[in-house]
């Protein structure tokens, strides 16, 4: 009896002792949050509107001022469209100010025409004007009963000048994996200013892009009900990755 008494007695204890020592234990602390995903909405994006670019011969997609023409001109596009801060690409926010308004929801293929570059001089600096001319035919809008498309096309002049901010900001150049969006800052080191071209021109960009805009099919009506949602074509060029350091 004496021995099952002592039994029952220590296993008290170890019990209690455990009991204690488990109260005492540090508590686990639970697992963070996954951070958000910064290009979600440029990703989700991608699958509703494409932009594909084509330009001159002798102008490289991928030189530095064009990359910062081309995503200033897309960020623009994708906000107009969104009104998603989100949509906007790395860096924007920095050298302009998205203008709030509605979205304007489209879906489709956007094609824009590079139709010159010019170097030149603003206030004593270099720059670099570039004029576009945006093309929404393979584009459209939802309607209630399915899809029309109803814009034709716009016109851009962008002058595009070093900040100062950056030491010899050098874009990165073609690869064989391009993305639908920069995942760096394409407009590091520089500075974005639309400006009106006054020049009118037979030949001139503004006169091209509204009387014989390439790409526009004059033969479409000005507007028009479709029986479904343009396709999105792959983005071209696309973006370039930034090299790997470890390469």
């Amino acid at each position: 009896m004496k021995n099952s008494t002592q039994i029952l007695i220590r296993v008290a204890g170890i019990a209690t002792l455990a009991a204690v020592m488990g109260a005492c234990a540090p508590e686990t602390a639970p697992p963070l949050p996954p951070k958000p995903d910064r290009f979600a909405a440029l990703d989700a994006d991608a699958k509703i509107m494409a932009h594909r670019w084509t330009a001159p011969n002798g102008i490289d997609l991928d030189s530095a001022e064009i990359q910062v023409a081309r995503g200033y001109i897309e960020s623009e596009s994708n906000y107009d469209r969104t009104a998603d801060p989100a949509t906007l690409y790395p860096g924007f926010n920095d050298i302009a100010d998205a203008q709030k308004s509605p979205p304007r929801t489209r879906t489709g293929t956007m094609d824009h025409h590079i139709l010159q570059v010019e170097s030149t001089t603003h206030l004593g600096l270099p720059a670099t004007e570039v004029h576009v001319c945006d093309v929404y035919m393979q584009t459209a809008m939802p309607t209630d009963t399915g899809w029309a498309r109803l814009e034709s096309l716009s016109y851009s002049s962008l002058r595009i000048q070093p900040s100062g901010t950056a030491e010899d900001t050098i874009a990165p150049v073609g690869s064989e994996r391009r993305l639908s969006y920069p995942d760096w800052n394409v407009f590091d080191g520089w500075k974005v200013e639309r400006f009106t071209d006054k020049r009118m021109g037979e030949n001139d960009p503004w006169r091209v892009c509204m009387t014989r805009p390439p790409g526009f099919d004059y033969d479409a009506p000005l507007e028009e009900t479709l029986p479904a949602a343009p396709i999105v074509e792959p983005f071209y060029p696309g973006w370039p990755t930034l090299p790997d350091d470890n390469e």
